[in-house]
């Protein structure tokens, strides 16, 4: 496994496929070589679109002809929804080939394919998966630098200085142990540069750190107060801000 198998434990597969038979081999495979898990499977493409819209799987394994539609439409589809699974398909005609990596296929696979094929297949996965994985620890690891102007000195933050940034009449701030300090930034763009660092919005006026979070407590309106690690202050999401919270969460 190359090393990398600790990344995709509990990956999750969906299969579309309009022949039964075909289905139970595939999933007889899948479950052989043992490091994705089936949790669905649909056989037009009306299925597909539901099935992968409400279980959101990390791999799908997509036919081409489908009672109603095409695979290669199912991928766009569900490209266009903002959905990114890593998507092989599994067909008996070759040549869709092309059009099938344009939308982001990982592989493509001819029926009858063997064990030896899938493990390839799914070994690509593995593999964008860990090069993913390294990216995203570059790019947290490459702490930015966030200058604020205090009368003639200029003090540089790292993301963990901060507990919260906050905007009020036009101003934005930022809580630090020192208090509350001026930033010469939109809400929106200091959003965008601390989203990587676990940085999310509870409220339209603020954007909260949620490493320096000790506590969520429930109030009125299915909102809820943020109790801070190291300093003695709260805030209140808004309701919106706490419907978002809980599902990041999964609450």
């Amino acid at each position: 496994m190359n090393g990398v198998g600790w990344i995709l434990i509990n990956m999750r597969a969906f299969i579309v496929e309009d022949e039964p038979l075909a289905v139970q081999r595939l999933k007889r495979m899948i479950n052989q070589d043992g490091r994705l898990e089936v949790v669905g499977e649909a056989s037009t493409y009306e299925e597909a679109i539901r099935g992968i819209e409400e279980l959101r799987p990390d791999v799908v394994f997509l036919d081409i002809r489908l009672p109603d539609g095409n695979g290669i439409d199912v991928a766009k589809e569900i490209l266009s929804m903002g959905l990114k699974p890593y998507v092989i398909f599994t067909t008996a005609y070759g040549e869709y080939a092309l059009e099938a990596f344009r939308v982001s296929a990982v592989d493509y696979l001819l029926k009858p394919f063997s064990q030896e094929d899938l493990k390839r297949a799914i070994d690509k996965i593995f593999e964008k998966r860990n090069n993913l994985a390294q990216v995203m620890n570059f790019i947290r690891s490459e702490r930015p630098i966030i200058p604020v102007k205090i009368g003639n000195k200029v003090m540089f933050l790292s993301p963990e200085d901060i507990y919260y940034v906050q905007a009020e009449m036009g101003e934005v701030s930022v809580r630090t142990k020192e208090g509350l300090l001026p930033l010469s930034k939109k809400l929106y763009e200091i959003e965008e540069e601390l989203k990587p660092y676990y940085f999310f919005r509870v409220h339209r006026s603020y954007l909260v750190n949620l490493k320096k979070v000790k506590e969520l407590k429930s109030v009125e309106q299915s909102k809820y107060v943020i109790i801070f690690k190291e300093i003695n202050e709260t805030l209140k999401t808004s309701r919106e801000g706490a419907k978002a919270l809980r599902e990041y969460l999964n609450l």
